[in-house]
């Protein structure tokens, strides 16, 4: 943690940072898309829509997570590594997307556990892949809620494993 900070406090100011990085990122791809428009190739305008709105999906679906520290954490991962052009991949069990799920299970403790593993798979992943002249290995994020929470951070170039990582947080009665 950051001096003393609490999670939660960390967790405004680093959405504030990536809202901030995003609002910029938005008013990019609307100049990018009047500037097709304006050369007359909707053609183009349109495969430009389609590819910003597939990479606004791993954010779609931490969207889905009714539990806002671990919807801020995932949300946070994703971006900071899209920051960097890592692509991300997050599969979701469908019971996370319920209230019920985190009302049975989430413990205030898990999100500094949590915080803890997004943070040390980002810092792993920068620290091989960041300033390398290849391509960036695609990033997989599985969160799973089958005995409680599960996550399985899976890092591939073409079909091979390169990296991976996990974190489970299991259900206490």
């Amino acid at each position: 943690m950051h001096d003393g900070e609490s999670l939660d406090h960390i967790l405004l100011k680093e959405q504030l940072e990536y809202y901030r990085l995003q609002r910029h990122d938005f008013l990019n791809h609307v100049q990018v898309i009047r500037g097709y428009l304006q050369l007359g190739k909707a053609d183009k305008a349109l495969e430009y829509m389609r590819e910003m709105i597939d990479d606004f999906e791993a954010e779609q679906t931490a969207g889905q997570i009714p539990q806002e520290t671990v919807g801020a954490l995932i949300l946070g991962f994703i971006l900071a590594l899209r920051k960097e052009q890592f692509p991300v991949e997050i599969y979701l069990d469908e019971q996370m997307k319920t209230t019920q799920f985190w009302k049975e299970f989430w413990r205030e403790e898990y999100g500094q556990a949590l915080y803890g593993y997004t943070r040390e798979c980002i810092r792993n992943l920068y620290d091989k892949y960041r300033e390398t002249e290849v391509e960036h290995p695609d990033v997989f994020l599985y969160i799973d809620g089958d005995k409680g929470l599960f996550c399985h951070l899976k890092v591939m170039r073409k079909e091979q494993t390169v990296w991976e990582n996990r974190l489970a947080l299991w259900k206490t009665e």
